[in-house]
């Protein structure tokens, strides 16, 4: 019997590297604040869960994830993306507001009269100036010619 044969390093270091990672598909910005939004509800759904699920009573197993670390990390990426961040942007879509409502809804800061972090404050302020601009876009389309022709039958 015969010894299995010995590998070098200098050959190792010849094999092929791993392939590259595919870059991700671009997302338009109504894609990656919708997504963020998802996620970060998504985050504090899991974290509440844990405490559904810890018969404890003392809450010694919940909570001890980093669901609350990476939800503060994703409100940061929200705000941003936000259109009040760049001038000259388009207003926050129908769909981008109603996912940062969802999030407005699920702050830990907002709970039981809890104090705001400051980055779910950051958020707060962004999202209120966002709104202002989104309702003022609103009114001005109402108030333009191209309103009063597609209302016209």
């Amino acid at each position: 019997m015969t010894n299995p044969p010995v590998i070098h390093l200098a050959e190792r270091r010849k094999a092929p590297a791993m392939p590259a990672k595919r870059a991700g598909k671009a997302q338009d910005r109504q894609s990656a604040i919708i997504s963020l939004c998802v996620k970060y509800c998504q985050l504090l759904a899991a974290y509440d869960a844990g405490f559904d699920a810890d018969p404890t009573g003392d809450s010694e197993f919940a909570g001890t994830g980093r669901q609350t670390f990476r939800a503060l990390r994703l409100l940061t990426k929200i705000v941003a993306l936000s259109p009040h961040q760049s001038a000259g942007a388009e207003a926050l879509s129908e769909n981008e507001a109603r996912a940062m409502t969802a999030v407005l809804c699920s702050l830990y800061g907002l709970r039981n009269g809890e104090e705001l972090l400051p980055e779910e404050k950051t958020f707060v302020s962004f999202f209120a100036s966002c709104l202002t601009d989104y309702f003022g876009h609103c009114v001005a389309y109402r108030a333009s010619e191209d309103c009063r022709v597609a209302r016209v039958p």
